[in-house]
């Protein structure tokens, strides 16, 4: 199982950082906003992120035909012109159920308490029309409360760090977007 995690952990991690975005906290929203530079041309690029949260279900239980997306977040890319060339919108706790998490939790009355840290998980892989300057845009709400009558369910992230690599190899498999950017 070790062998595993490593070699994931080691795919995950290939090619060149060239961005780290730091959220921080306001009015329980997460915003992102910065540059980066492609230098390569038609190689796979990849967003990812890094994140601690909390979180506390009382007598809940997740069903699809609730139709609620938790923590909604928007990740958007621009280029050097302005032109969004890549935007998505989905629900952050949705997408991060897929994947394993390395979580501390614990029952107690009906209640669960945890806190779980996610390391190195790809949201998005994409090829870049060209090299050059773009922009990432990422907004999540970072706190949230839903509750409904024997039902309540609480998320605040501590922490959370967009990266940017160029020259990744895109991994099978995950449940992250993947698209190619390039107009031919």
């Amino acid at each position: 199982m070790f062998l595993r995690s490593w070699w994931w952990r080691w795919r995950l991690a290939t090619g060149k950082e060239i961005a780290r975005l730091e959220g921080e906290k306001k009015d329980g929203r997460i915003e992102m906003r910065g540059d980066f530079e492609i230098t390569t041309r038609r190689e796979w690029c990849r967003i990812g992120v890094i994140c601690r949260f909390s979180e506390t279900v009382k007598w809940y239980r997740y069903s699809p035909s609730l139709e609620i997306q938790f923590n909604p977040y928007r990740l958007s890319i621009t280029d050097s012109h302005g032109n969004c060339i890549f935007s998505e919108e989905r629900s952050f706790m949705e997408f991060i159920s897929l994947f394993k998490t390395a979580y501390f939790g614990r029952r107690y009355l009906g209640k669960y308490t945890a806190i779980h840290r996610c390391i190195d998980m790809p949201i998005l892989d994409f090829i870049p029309p060209a090299p050059g300057r773009y922009e990432l845009r990422f907004c999540l709400i970072g706190d949230e409360v839903f509750s409904e009558v024997g039902r309540k369910r609480m998320t605040s992230f501590q922490r959370l760090t967009l990266y940017v690599r160029e020259g990744v190899k895109p991994v099978e498999g995950l449940p992250h977007s993947r698209v190619d950017l390039t107009s031919d």
